[in-house]
């Protein structure tokens, strides 16, 4: 698809389906076109996995917003508000037009109001953990009065929101906390859009959504309020912590003016729980289970867990429950003992200058540790370690947690020891794409038949490419991220550096499409960059790609007539074509005739 052509041409246009190339079903849309910029921090917003974009872009003498190429309502200046649901697929932004300032949701403008004094007409917007709701603060109205407007239904009046909404689990109830200029005693909680009058802070749902639970102050004493009405005190509450599972936990202070808090649950302190504060208590995914970080003389820690008091540590980090709920583990370090111990319920492992964890799923669990004094490595899966190894890195489980790899040797080009077996030969590399320091550099197939990495083989350094199941599959100079199995483990796909510029796009080994290069620095607002890379669950493979300067989402959809299985056979049968020719003798040479 030509990305010259006029920007009405191209802004939402949806390429039709290509087949250039192998037989795969390929899909493009434009989401980022000349002249606008998907890199800017300023004006771009990713959704969690990168593959919905909302920027900006040029519209005549004006600007749009663009989301995922489709755009909307043409403005003078973009607002100092935009919003991106989780999933992607919503979005919200205002603007300004002329003196005014209209509120676009999901394309369409919803209110448009003139500011006061240059300030913001609209003072907060966003959406429901799931993207399903919409909520923002209405322009101020005469008297300052402003309105907290969900799904286009308006609260009773406010002076202003003191906290933004909080949803119940299934989203279907909200709270939020406000003021009026008429009272002075603090901010009043709302629920449903309406006020409910002082009925505490700290505003929470039961996890099944019935019950608001808030903390009210007396002169006195606190109040736990359950939908308004007084349920038990104490002279402290500081938190209230609920689980699925029905577990209910208060933390509370014993007397006012005096240091210290404990735990309590059913109304009775749970013995071994003073401390200083609890910073945390984190339940099982079950809701059974809990476990509790308690702080104490200002800079120790230890974990209560169900009930039984840990030991000690100076550090506590990655407290957690594994899948099952079966156990909670944390790492604590210990500046006198001078290491770093992993604790799996009240289980230590020895000390280390540093350990990795990574957990499977179910009760796997799994951790590097450095050996003291030295350079070398343990790998320890389920309590069994493996020898000393230098350079022991990048632990990961299969999907299932059923098998394990990790790396070791001398970097840059580390060896493969999968289920704690060194694959004899075989190297890996690193790609370009790195999402963190902590990612293997490896990927398991769903059915754990495969595993799949860039890399070498018998230490030819010169053939890189990718591998499978310790094989060279293909030589190719670099692979831009590591590649995608399909859920059914029946298509691999993976994007193959193109001599001259660009990469292909390859699914079974063969090329379906070619882009550019990869957008860079998507979701620079969040706490770490954004991958453009999806597999579905239905087996689309979805990613952004540059092409001419455009930026496109594409869906490749494997169609059968290529399969994972095919291409291991056929590199299979060139490898052994290639041994035969190497093995057989030379042609005896040709005599002239005199």
């Amino acid at each position: 698809m030509n990305s010259r052509l006029p920007l009405a041409c191209l802004l939402g246009a949806l390429a039709v389906p290509v087949s250039l190339l192998a037989q795969a079903k390929v899909e493009s849309v434009v989401v980022s076109p000349q002249g606008a910029t998907i890199v800017n921090p300023s004006f771009t917003v990713a959704s969690k996995t990168g593959l919905h974009v909302l920027l900006t872009a040029p519209k005549g003498s004006r600007q749009v917003y663009l989301h995922d190429g489709v755009e909307g309502p043409r403005f003078d200046r973009a607002g100092n508000a935009k919003v991106i649901s989780a999933d992607g697929k919503r979005h919200a932004y205002t603007a300004q037009v002329g003196a005014e300032e209209i509120l676009v949701l999901d394309g369409k403008e919803i209110a448009r109001t003139t500011p006061q004094h240059g300030g913001t007409a609209f003072p907060a917007l966003g959406f429901s953990p799931s993207g399903k709701r919409f909520w923002y603060v209405s322009p101020a109205e005469a008297g300052g009065v402003h309105k907290l407007i969900v799904d286009g239904v308006a609260s009773d009046p406010t002076n202003g929101i003191t906290q933004h909404p909080i949803f119940s689990p299934d989203e279907s109830r909200y709270v939020a906390m406000f003021s009026k200029h008429e009272e002075r005693r603090g901010s009043l909680l709302m629920v449903d859009g309406k006020n409910v009058g002082f009925a505490g802070e700290k505003p929470q749902f039961s996890p099944d959504g019935k019950n608001v639970v808030t903390i009210g102050h007396a002169p006195d004493t606190d109040v736990l309020l359950i939908n308004g009405r007084p349920a038990s005190r104490a002279p402290i509450i500081h938190s209230v912590h609920m689980s699925t599972g029905g577990l209910n936990f208060r933390v509370l202070s014993a007397r006012r003016g005096t240091p210290g808090v404990f735990l309590e649950h059913a109304g009775k302190k749970i013995e071994g729980s003073d401390c200083d504060s609890i910073d945390n208590v984190l339940f099982s995914p079950d809701g059974k289970r809990y476990a509790a970080l308690c702080n104490i003389g200002g800079t120790k820690k230890f974990v209560l867990i169900d009930g039984k008091k840990g030991q000690v540590y100076d550090q506590v980090e990655q407290l957690q429950f594994t899948a099952d709920s079966a156990k909670v583990l944390y790492l604590g370090r210990s500046h006198s003992a001078g290491g770093q111990f992993l604790v799996v319920e009240d289980d230590e492992s020895d000390g280390s200058p540093s350990l990795t964890l990574s957990l499977g799923a179910g009760k796997r669990v799994g951790y590097i540790a450095r050996v003291p004094n030295g350079f070398d490595s343990k790998v320890i899966v389920d309590g069994k370690a493996t020898p000393s190894l230098r350079g022991a890195s990048y632990l990961g489980f299969s999907p299932d947690g059923s098998r394990f790899a990790f790396q070791a040797g001398n970097p840059p080009y580390p060896g493969l020891y999968l289920d704690g077996v060194e694959q004899k030969g075989v190297a890996v590399v690193q790609t370009n794409a790195v999402r963190s320091q902590t990612d293997p550099w490896f990927t398991f197939s769903a059915d754990n038949k495969y595993v799949a990495h860039f890399g070498f083989v018998n230490g030819d350094m010169g053939k890189q490419g990718l591998v499978i199941n310790g094989k060279l599959v293909e030589a190719t100079t670099s692979i831009w991220c590591l590649p995608f199995f399909t859920p059914d483990s029946q298509h691999i796909v993976y994007f193959r550096f193109v001599p001259g510029g660009g990469y292909e796009v390859m699914v079974d080994g063969k090329a379906v499409e070619k882009v550019s290069s990869f957008p860079t620095g998507l979701g620079l607002q969040g706490p770490a960059p954004i991958q453009p890379f999806e597999m579905g669950a239905d087996g689309v493979f979805t990613f952004i790609g540059i092409v001419d300067g455009a930026a496109k989402r594409y869906r490749i959809t494997p169609d059968g007539s290529t399969s994972l299985a095919s291409f291991l056979a056929a590199a299979e049968a060139a490898d052994a074509a290639t041994k035969t020719k190497a093995a057989a003798p030379a042609p005896a040479p040709v005599k002239k005739k005199r």
